[in-house]
């Protein structure tokens, strides 16, 4: 009995393949687009969370900038010292207004020759070349001191002359006249001069500020 057997049956020499090329390929490439899908899907949520954190920071800074701003608002600019130095200012400076009004109330008794008929008159009296610098006034009748400056020496008797001529000046009396060259910070002026009254003192450079 024989039996023969067949070597090049094709079941015996097919070559055994788990998966083929177009599998393998279709899976790369399925894998390749989850990737990318992953990465972009991260990128989207990376950025949102810088968006997120950058309007945060905006925020925080926004309100530190508003508390700086309320912080410097409630501190005071000055110290109490000199607040209270300025508050003492201001009341001598109401103090002062307030005697002069005063005066002023008390002057206009007598129109003809009272405070104001005493400045109206010194505003017509002007003279080309010489002015008035400092003007201080008492309490009662006649009682008016005068500071001013001149470009030339022979104004003062003029001025004075026709000051004697107005009703306003009627019992004023000055017990000095003082003159004195310019000193070079107050050109143009080439004299000045004072008229003082008795009780009447000008007030100092210091005082003036």
């Amino acid at each position: 009995m024989e039996q023969q057997v067949n070597l090049y049956q094709p079941i015996l020499g097919a070559e055994k393949r788990i998966f083929s090329a177009r599998a393998i390929g279709g899976g790369l490439l399925i894998l390749g687009v989850c990737l990318g899908g992953l990465h972009a899907f991260g990128a989207w949520r990376t950025g949102r969370i810088e968006r997120s954190v950058a309007i945060i920071e905006r925020q925080a800074a926004s309100q530190m900038s508003q508390r700086d701003a309320v912080g410097a608002a409630l501190r005071p600019s000055r110290s109490i010292v000199e607040l209270q130095a300025q508050a003492l200012e201001l009341s001598a400076d109401i103090a002062a207004r307030e005697r002069a009004l005063d005066l002023v109330n008390r002057d206009t008794a007598s129109p003809a020759t009272g405070f104001a008929a005493r400045l109206e008159a010194l505003g017509r009296r002007q003279i080309d070349g010489l002015w008035l610098r400092t003007i201080v006034v008492g309490s009662g009748d006649g009682r008016l001191a005068l500071q001013g400056a001149t470009v030339d020496r022979r104004l003062v008797p003029q001025y004075l002359a026709s000051l004697a001529e107005e009703r306003a000046f009627d019992g004023v009396r000055f017990n000095k006249l003082a003159m004195r060259q310019a000193r070079r910070e107050e050109a143009p002026a080439q004299l000045m001069f004072e008229l003082g009254a008795s009780g009447l003192d000008f007030p100092t450079p210091e005082n003036r500020k």
